[in-house]
């Protein structure tokens, strides 16, 4: 049984979309890495600059839709200062809170309703996939 599409979008989820936090180009990035849903047209390049093992910051641009810009507001907010397994771990706590595993870490918990649209759960792990795809690539 499916849930109402406008419990996705819980005021946390809104408030990261309507005031996105680190958006723009990060100027003096060491990684990007790009992530699209051919699906629905996003398209998302996360960009980091990482020293020794920490991400010291993070800031994503691209076209996207609530769910992806909420989620990669959140996402860049959580890497500023953290190790570099944080994103592959996250995305990780990401895929077990939608399977129903397990819950989401912090603010990511707003994104638990997806359980139960399995089409939007592409939209809120494209960031994780660019900051995983960032932490591949050295500029």
């Amino acid at each position: 049984m499916s849930a109402h599409p406008s419990t996705l979008y819980s005021e946390t989820v809104l408030s990261h979309n309507r005031a996105p936090r680190n958006c723009g180009c990060l100027a003096d990035a060491t990684h990007h890495g790009a992530a699209e849903n051919a699906l629905c047209g996003d398209r998302l390049v996360l960009s980091l600059r990482v020293d020794d093992d920490l991400i010291v910051a993070a800031m994503f641009d691209g076209e996207s839709c609530a769910i992806t810009t909420a989620c990669a507001s959140m996402l860049t907010e959580t890497l500023r200062g953290a190790p570099l397994a944080t994103a592959s771990s996250l995305r990780e706590a990401m895929t077990a809170m939608f399977r129903g595993d397990a819950p989401a870490p912090g603010e990511f918990a707003a994104f638990a309703e997806l359980r139960h649209h399995p089409a939007r759960q592409r939209c809120a792990l494209l960031p994780f996939d660019a900051a995983l795809s960032a932490l591949q690539s050295r500029e």
